[in-house]
């Protein structure tokens, strides 16, 4: 593949794919996803994503040598898992309420780290206060905030 075979580093990549090309081709996109030599493959996200959260493994893909070091390293993975080759988020392929129109329906906010997303900032500080003192009644503000935004 291209991003394999001529593009450097193997820490990141994105795939894009209409929900209904996935729908009528999921063997396809399976295989293409798992075929990637990238250690994060945000699917219809920016990669990234994978690295936001700080628990999923993040680094580059297995197998390269100290001569063709690529992407470096391997950080996170907070829930231990051995011998991880690729982390994948996903995302709707549109946000609300464009997504019912490609066939992604979802009911996902304005993510809180948009500029154009009025509670942001009220958002990450409820995220972070949740984070240093975890308490399930925290949950219903940051979530209403979330989806103020």
């Amino acid at each position: 593949m291209f991003a394999d075979d001529k593009l450097p580093g193997t820490l990141g990549a994105t795939l894009l794919v209409h929900p209904r090309t996935e729908r009528a081709h999921r063997a396809a996109v399976d295989e293409a996803v798992a075929a990637l030599r990238h250690g994060t493959l945000g699917v219809n996200c920016w990669s990234a994503f994978g690295f936001l959260p700080g628990c999923p493994p993040w680094g580059a893909h297995p197998g390269h040598t100290r001569q063709d070091i690529g992407s470096g390293g391997f950080v996170h993975n907070a829930f231990m898992p051995e011998d991880v080759e690729q982390t994948v988020p996903r995302a709707p392929f549109a946000p609300a309420p464009r997504g019912l129109f490609t066939g992604s329906p979802s009911l996902s906010p304005r993510r809180p780290y948009f500029v154009t997303n009025r509670t942001g900032r009220t958002t990450m500080e409820r995220l972070t206060a949740c984070a240093t003192d975890p308490r399930a009644s925290r949950l219903p503000g940051i979530l209403a905030s979330a989806l103020r935004g």
